[in-house]
């Protein structure tokens, strides 16, 4: 009984080893699958907040981000750890658009991906 049943079974692989090259090529024929953008190219398509002040808060409410208190002293970008806004002071427009780390598009500011913050 049990020889019989090794027969049966190295019949179906055998039968399985034959199909095999027809299931390889299903593979390559498959078309590809588009991916959703990485997070990193996302988060570059998030406008900056443009703020009157030295210090932003970022942050509170219910959805779990703590407040964060940002320091805008510098002429560069501010991103917040928890949500990744990006903020600026009004007065470090002038001298990141002119150094290309930050593109204006339709009014608003966008940081260049191609271009680092620091002076």
């Amino acid at each position: 009984m049990f020889a019989a049943r090794l027969a049966r079974v190295t019949t179906v692989a055998r039968r399985f080893a034959s199909e095999q090259p027809a299931q390889a090529l299903r593979f390559a024929v498959a078309p590809k699958i588009d991916t959703p953008p990485a997070a990193k190219d996302l988060i570059l398509e998030q406008p900056i907040t443009v703020v009157d002040g030295r210090v932003v808060a970022s942050g509170g409410g219910s959805t779990g981000h703590p407040i964060n208190f940002l320091n805008l002293d510098q002429n560069k970008v501010v991103m917040c750890p928890y949500s990744g806004d990006f903020f600026i002071r009004k007065g470090a427009i002038k001298p990141l658009l002119s150094r290309g780390a930050i593109i204006e598009k339709d009014g608003q500011y966008f940081k260049n991906p191609d271009v680092t913050d620091e002076e």
